[in-house]
């Protein structure tokens, strides 16, 4: 999966959004981590640590392999970014607050955030009875989006 295009630069306001929202979630507004959640602020589909780096790098931010990590690690921690682990490498999306379900299409990657109407009364029931405690910030459905089915993509891998 190829970056995102990348949006028009901010202006002074949405850096103060970025700024509060880490505030909100517990997090020191660190020109780093502001950087890092405003790089990932906008993608359908999930980013790996190396594409962003690489992105960031391109752009010419001087910013270390390890301190993107970091900065993914605490925003994931913190409940900023959901975490999709697969195909060997770990990727970032960002995450809506709110109970909500991951829809992940396996051929384009697209992920499609859906909200938990039923404030997910049917995960509720299922976790009782198997007496299993599910982590809501995983909750994610894999599938085949619609482009892609019409597209003519079965879904299948290869």
């Amino acid at each position: 999966m190829g970056p995102d295009p990348t949006t028009a630069p901010r202006e002074p306001r949405a850096d103060e959004d970025v700024a509060e929202r880490l505030r909100s979630a517990g997090l020191s507004p660190t020109q780093r981590r502001r950087r890092v959640l405003e790089a990932v602020e906008h993608r359908q589909r999930p980013v790996s640590a190396h594409e962003l780096y690489v992105e960031l790098a391109g752009q010419g931010h001087r910013v270390g392999m390890s301190t993107v990590y970091r900065a993914l690690s605490a925003l994931a921690e913190a409940g900023l970014l959901h975490v999709f682990a697969g195909d060997g490498e770990t990727r970032y999306r960002l995450c809506a607050a709110g109970r909500h379900y991951h829809l992940v299409c396996r051929r384009c990657g697209t992920v499609r955030e859906y909200p938990a109407d039923d404030d997910g009364a049917w995960l509720d029931r299922i976790a009782a009875d198997a007496d299993f405690q599910p982590d809501p910030r995983k909750a994610e459905v894999q599938g085949v989006c619609g482009t892609c089915l019409r597209a003519g993509q079965n879904g299948t891998a290869g």
